[in-house]
Order: structure tokens, then C-alpha cells, then sequence
């Protein structure tokens, strides 16, 4: 009669260790068909003597030849809505090149597995990384960005960036 329970236990590791062993492998990221068409981000900025800041960014992409051009329409707390531009080319495997109108020289994106590492200067010398990592729907990114100036952390932002099309 105590056999039962053991061979109950048992079995249920085996069924359990089976369904880890067939679970999918996480999806890849593509980054030109999550931002090809509408997304919308909501984030928090956190900068010292200012508190957390709603940052909100709707984006609209496309393909225009062999570059992708993506307009972000950016709300930041009480400042005034602006637009911003961005203008990328495949310069590699997994690897783009291009323009942001808030920088000062060039973007660089670097793709791997399910997430994608965005690294570029700002106006005013800030050094930006965003770090976006696909979530298991397939439809959201989380997003955290560092903001450096003079090597030290001078902003955070984190959130979700969501796909709409």
C-alpha cells in the first residue's frame, strides 16, 4: 500500500520532466517586424532630484528600400510632445547602423537571440544603452535604458514597448 504514493510521485516527475524537455525554445527577436507598424512604450524615467517621470513613446514603422525609418512621437512628463527619427541599415548578421535625430553620431544595434542591445549619443554628451528583451507573447518588449555622462549613471528608464499591427 505505501508503493502508491512513491509510484504516484514517480510518474508525475516524469510527466513533469517530459513537458519541460518538449517546451519551445524562446523566440528570436526580428527586430524590423516587431517595429514594422505601430507601437506604443510605457515607461518610467528616473532621474536624481527629479523622481520617476511618465515617458510615454508611439512609434510608427517602415520599410523604405533597404533602410527602415521609424517615427516615435515621445511624451516626457509635463515637457512638450516631440518627434523624433529614426533611419536604420542592415550592416551585418543580427547587426544595424543608422541615425537617430536625438543623437549625436551614429546608432548601433546589436541583435542576439530574443533580445537586442541599442547604443548611441546624445545631444549633451549622455550615453545611452537600451537593452530590450522579447517576452514569451511575442508582442511585448521590456525595456530598460541607462543613461551615462562622464561614465557614471546619470538616468534610468524601464517599461514595456508593446506591438499594436
Amino acid at each position: 500500500m505505501r508503493l502508491r504514493p512513491a509510484i504516484a510521485i514517480a510518474a508525475l516527475s516524469v510527466v513533469g520532466a517530459a513537458s519541460v524537455a518538449a517546451a519551445a525554445p524562446p523566440a528570436k527577436l526580428d527586430m524590423i517586424d516587431f517595429f514594422t507598424g505601430r507601437t506604443h512604450g510605457e515607461n518610467t524615467l528616473n532621474q536624481p532630484f527629479v523622481g520617476p517621470t511618465p515617458l510615454i513613446v508611439d512609434s510608427v514603422g517602415r520599410k523604405d528600400g533597404n533602410e527602415f525609418v521609424m517615427i516615435d512621437t515621445v511624451r516626457e512628463g509635463k515637457k512638450p510632445v516631440r518627434t523624433r527619427k529614426w533611419v536604420m541599415r542592415e550592416s551585418g548578421p543580427n547587426h544595424y547602423k543608422g541615425t537617430l535625430t536625438d543623437a549625436t553620431g551614429p546608432v548601433d544595434i546589436a541583435v542576439g537571440g530574443n533580445g537586442a542591445v541599442i547604443r548611441y549619443t546624445m545631444k549633451g554628451g549622455l550615453k545611452i544603452e537600451q537593452v530590450l528583451e522579447l517576452q514569451p507573447s511575442g508582442r511585448a518588449l521590456k525595456s530598460t535604458v541607462i543613461a551615462r555622462k562622464f561614465g557614471m549613471r546619470f538616468a534610468t528608464a524601464t517599461g514595456t514597448i508593446r506591438k499594436l499591427d
